[in-house]
């Protein structure tokens, strides 16, 4: 995690503290949404090539530190009920290990000993369209459809120069989403809003098999007209076996972050 993370946290916590002003929950508005903090590497199982062997975050180091969690969101009120959200979601995760086994990565075998870096990457592009289905003064309802472009690479290379072997790959999966705010102050103080995003291929496509989920808990606080404190909790994971291309991957990552929800508008009347 890089240093300058649990700074920024603790300075928001303090802002959180300041007397509340109008709550920023913002439907129908230009939104910018940032968040940061530290990620927990839960699970990350790899296997790749017809003779691969399926190996793990804690073989690799990955379960020795946490990681940087970034996310940035700008949602976009196209007409009345209806909003795109653009998401941006890097995650980079870098480490150095001795193996206590071979390792083979598409046909390149890393033996035992072998000091490695590997690199596992996650970049996520995703939009979203929602709907508000129900919406109260205290509680909305939204539903809608996802599609993210991930940005994904593993890659192994031994420290000595010689061995190196990776699996990159571009691809496109949609999903459907609900988002749920309830504000039990009434527009007066913190809020609570859910986001959940999965899906599953519910073996629909011959062998393989394959979901994601994206489930998020926000703590909202004003702060001044126009933006609010978040504090959120996620849990990210999914993964897919595809035996014609010799893949499996699955992964889940716990992180816990803080940041700001920004009403552009009024912050820049």
């Amino acid at each position: 995690m890089r240093p300058a993370a649990p700074f920024a946290s603790l300075a928001l916590f303090v802002l959180a503290l300041l007397p509340g002003r109008a709550s920023a929950r913002f439907v129908d508005s230009f939104l910018v949404d940032y968040e940061v903090g530290p990620l927990y590497v839960a699970q990350n199982d790899n296997e790749y090539g017809p003779n691969g062997t399926r190996f793990t975050a804690a073989e690799l180091g990955q379960q020795e530190n946490l990681f940087l969690s970034q996310r940035f969101a700008l949602e976009l009120p196209i007409a009345s009920r209806h909003e795109l959200v653009l998401t941006y979601a890097p995650l980079n995760v870098v480490t150095e290990a001795r193996l206590d086994r071979a390792i083979n990565l598409n046909d390149v075998v890393f033996p035992e000993g072998t000091v490695v870096k590997s690199r596992y990457l996650f970049d996520g592009y995703r939009l979203t369209y929602l709907f508000a289905l129900v919406r109260r003064e205290q509680f909305l309802l939204q539903i809608g459809l996802a599609g993210q472009v991930r940005n994904a690479q593993v890659a192994l290379t031994g420290l000595e120069g010689t061995l190196y072997a990776d699996e990159s790959d571009i691809g496109i999966v949609g999903a459907p989403v609900v988002r749920l705010f309830w504000d039990p102050f009434d527009k007066g103080g913190p809020y609570w809003f859910l986001d959940l995003l999965a899906f599953s291929t519910f073996g629909l496509f011959g062998d393989v098999s394959g979901g994601i989920y994206d489930l998020a808990l926000t703590w909202a606080v004003p702060i001044v007209d126009g933006a609010d404190v978040v504090f959120r909790a996620r849990l990210l994971g999914g993964g897919a076996d595809v035996p014609d291309r010799d893949i499996s991957n699955w992964g889940n990552f716990v992180s816990v972050t803080s940041g700001l929800r920004v009403e552009l508008p009024t912050v820049f009347k």
